[in-house]
């Protein structure tokens, strides 16, 4: 039966792009992979150009599946369907494709948890210290706020794009129609809440040296992906978990490298000026809602950038405050 490695991709480097596919055909429990474009570009046309020389390697380009923007959640469903109506392989695995430190034994450590009875393997990694501030400030802390009695919490990167899935798990996602809806940067957080909440066993493998990735500039470089993760917890507060205990199991840190802890993810200096520019004056009267011990230090952003009052306890009142009156399709709620 073997497995499908899924590498959904857009514009990448193409040198890492090939590698990791090559590194993928050579695992023995992979008997093909398939790539799925976002679009027909320089890189789909590299990746094809390999496809016509090695049979186990398919390239095509993502369906519009969704309701959402088009984008990641379009390219992981399509791998999906594929997988379930064009292959009969038992596990499908999805990668990024632009991880520069990816090899076959990613492909081995899941399918070895795969092996003990495990339905979903996800692999976590250390992060530096300014990197997966998506992971930490939305989707865990709206999983710890909204399902604190769970282990939903406890997920080490609920929004991975690094994982193993049993056949039995992608039928029960593509079944549902508001996963396929999906179709943004949302897809991750359902698809964390769809597998935990249909009691899916769950074990996360440790990779000591992980996901070194392009990282970004300016904050404004991850908006899009902040406002749809955030948008989709929003709209799963009022769902009820059905198994708030599974088996879930994680593989103990084994250290963090030097590399990752010297790391900077992101222009700092150039992230605070987005707290000063660009204030409406709606955007303004959006404050009345939150308490003036977080409005007016908000305000006085404007002057200059202020941020140490954004502490932990903060934050959670401001999260419950967004989730009652965020709306994703307001520019001004956006900014």
């Amino acid at each position: 039966m073997g497995s499908l490695a899924i590498f959904p991709f857009k514009s990448e480097d193409i040198d890492v792009f090939k590698r990791n596919i090559s590194e993928a055909l050579s695992q023995p429990a992979v008997e093909a992979v398939l790539c799925v474009g976002y679009e027909q570009n320089a890189c789909y046309d590299a990746i094809a150009g390999m496809a016509e020389h090695n049979t186990a390697l398919t390239v095509i380009l993502q369906d519009r599946l969704g309701t959402k923007r088009p984008g990641k959640g379009d390219g992981m469903n399509t791998g999906l369907q594929y997988f379930l109506d064009r292959t009969d392989h038992a596990r499908v695995h999805f990668y990024d494709s632009d991880i520069k430190t990816f090899s076959r034994e990613w492909i081995t450590r899941a399918e070895h948890a795969a092996d003990n009875g495990f339905q979903v393997v996800r692999h976590y990694f250390p992060r530096a210290s300014t990197d997966a501030m998506i992971t930490w400030n939305i989707t865990k802390t709206g999983f710890a706020l909204l399902w604190p009695q769970t282990r939903l919490p406890a997920i080490e990167q609920p929004l991975g794009g690094e994982l193993l899935l049993t056949r039995e798990v992608a039928e029960a996602m593509v079944d549902d129609a508001r996963v396929l809806a999906q179709s943004d940067w949302g897809i991750d957080t359902l698809y964390t809440w769809k597998m935990f909440n249909h009691g899916f066993s769950l074990y996360e493998t440790y990779r000591e040296v992980g996901k070194i990735h392009k990282l970004y500039g300016r904050l404004t470089d991850i908006k899009s992906m902040l406002i749809e993760c955030f948008a989709a917890v929003q709209s799963l507060q009022s769902e009820p978990v059905f198994n708030s205990t599974i088996r879930h199991e994680v593989e103990q840190p084994q250290g963090v490298p030097e590399s990752v802890k010297r790391k900077t993810a992101y222009d700092i200096e150039g992230t605070l000026t987005l707290l000063m520019d660009g204030w409406t004056d709606r955007q303004q009267e959006l404050l009345d809602y939150f308490p003036e011990r977080i409005s007016l230090p908000m305000l006085e952003c404007q002057k200059r950038p202020r941020f140490g009052f954004m502490n932990e306890e903060t934050w959670f009142e401001v999260y419950h405050i967004l989730l009652q009156e965020f709306r994703a399709d307001d520019p001004d709620w956006q900014e």
